[in-house]
């Protein structure tokens, strides 16, 4: 970890503190820094505005609750990736969800929100099955880090695992993926 890190951390321990302690001004920071991206995981992840809208605002209460267990040790958006992971599952697992719902992108866009249509020719579609198509950890994973820029370091520390074990789910995950976009594409092209 670099001095820059140590530093970076201890300012966002602080800002959070402050936060935490009634300051609006970094009550704003905090919520502004956090917001939009833990938003746009949850909407990706569950693949409906209302519950990501909940995930998101139980994980900031979550936050304010465990600021005193905030070391700085990591960066507070990965702290607060977490968060958001570990509630994202637990929606998963209660509703036992395994299909994106429909959703009006025109509707809402959050202000990080990523097209899902990255490459050429693979329709949106067809990537939402794909995702679909992978295990709830799998997806959060893919979603952190194609997504958020996340590394597999930070992955392993959103969701509790070793950087070994966050590689070889990325792998098999982006495995499945190539395999279902392929087979979609085969599917397409026969019609």
């Amino acid at each position: 970890m670099s001095l820059f890190s140590n530093k970076q951390h201890r300012i966002e321990r602080a800002l959070l503190k402050s936060a935490v302690a009634g300051n609006s001004q970094a009550s704003k920071e905090v919520i502004g820094l956090l917001s939009s991206p833990a938003y746009s995981l949850a909407w990706k992840m569950l693949g409906k505005k209302e519950d990501a809208e909940d995930v998101v605002q139980e994980a900031f209460i979550r936050l304010w609750k465990s600021a005193d267990t905030f070391s700085g040790k990591s960066g507070l958006s990965t702290y607060f990736y977490t968060i958001v992971s570990h509630l994202c599952l637990d929606k998963i697992k209660s509703i036992n969800k395994g299909f994106f719902e429909e959703f009006d992108e025109f509707e809402h866009h959050p202000i990080q929100e990523v097209e899902w249509n990255l490459a050429e020719g693979i329709e949106p579609e067809m990537i939402k099955r794909a995702m679909n198509s992978l295990s709830a950890k799998q997806r959060m994973a893919m979603l952190m880090w194609a997504y958020q820029d996340m590394t597999a370091e930070q992955i392993g520390h959103a969701l509790e695992m070793n950087k070994n074990s966050v590689d070889q789910l990325l792998y098999r995950a982006k495995l499945k993926l190539k395999a279902e976009l392929e087979k979609g594409e085969s599917y397409a092209i026969e019609r």
